[in-house]
């Protein structure tokens, strides 16, 4: 049994450096960019660069890029459509706001050296 004390976390301190980021961001940082019908998100960056936004309150995660969808539509991933969050551009009526920002951020993640 006292193996098991000391093994343990040795343990998990070895999945620590497995763990990706996530990374939260707010309106605030990115002002008139900003998409989301939240005021604060987090970024997710998953195995083959599929990137996703998580609602904080509800850990609902939204696919932010095309590998992410892909993983949403096989079944791979519980998520829901991107759109149920982005808020409407105020100088192009008729369209969302460009998620290019939040996808170079989220894409940082993937580069991060615990990914390696």
């Amino acid at each position: 049994m006292k193996r098991l004390f000391w093994a343990l976390p040795l343990l998990l301190l070895s999945f620590q450096g497995v763990a990706t980021p996530i990374k939260t961001i707010s309106k605030l940082q990115f002002g008139k960019q900003w998409a989301f019908t939240r005021e604060e998100v987090m970024l997710d960056c998953r195995a083959n660069g599929a990137l996703f936004v998580i609602n904080p309150s509800t850990l609902m995660q939204y696919p932010l890029n095309d590998r992410a969808t892909q993983l949403m539509q096989a079944n791979k991933v519980i998520a829901s459509s991107l759109e149920t969050i982005l808020l409407n551009d105020p100088d192009h009526p008729n369209q969302k706001m460009s998620v290019e920002p939040f996808q170079k951020a989220a894409l940082a993640l993937c580069d991060h050296p615990s990914n390696q």
